[in-house]
């Protein structure tokens, strides 16, 4: 929809010879000509509308303000602001991006830069992480750990329950015949 049709259709000043009538409210509802009568509608000469940018463009979509807009002369004063919502970046949301985009330049190049960064160090091996079920495990980083003593701490060396000292034969033979006696009754 253009502009001159949203005129045709919501404008209660244009009239179907194309004209103009020139009316307009103020605050208090009373009103005003601000224009004379009769005169070609300021839109068909692409000139700012004061009428048509307060009472007409809030019921148009946002589209016809921008072609509006666009189609006045460079420097011309005007109410209509642009309608589009800025997006703002996501890292940094001080500055405006475009509409595909989700970044700003800056936070662009470093978040690419930190991208390349992991990638490499995967790629080189340096950020690999060693999880229980590796088959070298967890231990093949903190290296195993020793044990200095017998696996069971009730157990001592000095406390060993068999002889170090030398026997002679006949203390054997005399164990052995104490035992098949034992046996034997």
């Amino acid at each position: 929809m253009t502009p001159l049709r949203a005129a045709k259709a919501h404008c209660a000043n244009y009239q179907p010879d194309s004209s103009c009538l020139g009316i307009a409210f103020r605050d208090d509802l009373s009103m005003y000509r601000f224009r004379k009568e009769g005169l070609p509608c300021l839109l068909r000469n692409c000139e700012a509308c004061p009428y048509f940018e307060e009472t007409v463009l809030p019921q148009v979509p946002a589209s016809v303000a921008e072609e509006y807009r666009k189609s006045l002369p460079t420097g011309t004063k005007t109410n209509v602001r642009s309608q589009r919502a800025t997006k703002l970046c996501l890292d940094c949301r001080k500055r405006e991006v475009k509409p595909r985009q989700r970044y700003c330049s800056v936070c662009a190049k470093n978040r690419k830069r930190q991208s390349k960064r992991r990638h490499m160090r995967r790629k080189r091996g340096l950020d690999v992480e060693k999880v229980a079920n590796s088959p070298l495990g967890a231990e093949g980083l903190t290296g195993p750990e020793k044990q200095v003593s017998y696996p069971h701490p009730k157990t001592s060396i000095l406390g060993s329950s068999f002889s170090t000292r030398q026997g002679s034969a006949e203390e054997g033979s005399e164990a052995r015949e104490t035992l098949r006696v034992g046996r034997e009754s």
